[in-house]
């Protein structure tokens, strides 16, 4: 597998509290590695992802990291995303990561 990573900061409405947030998200995309991929160029294009959401607000379907990793394998093309918030310890992944 080849994974490649990056970051993005984003704000969204908590469902429960209703009150607006916002957090620091770190992302890893997983890839087959047959046939061997340019992990350089995948950054980069996943990089062009992610300013997508990048300081914005989430949509609702998008507030929960299981969803944001889910709607990024697909944006991807990838076997895997894990998805995590450091500063709060919190992590999430879909598909097969590493």
């Amino acid at each position: 597998m080849t994974g490649v990573g990056w970051y993005f900061s984003a704000s969204h409405n908590d469902p429960v509290r209703q009150q607006l947030h916002g957090h620091s998200y770190e992302v890893v995309c997983w890839f087959d590695s047959s046939p061997p991929r340019d992990a350089v160029i995948l950054q980069e294009r996943l990089k062009v992802v992610l300013a997508a959401f990048d300081h914005k607000t989430l949509p609702p379907e998008l507030s929960r990291a299981e969803d944001m990793a889910a709607a990024l394998m697909q944006l991807m093309d990838c076997q895997g995303v894990q998805i995590s918030r450091p500063v709060e310890r919190l992590h999430a992944s879909v598909g097969k990561c590493g």
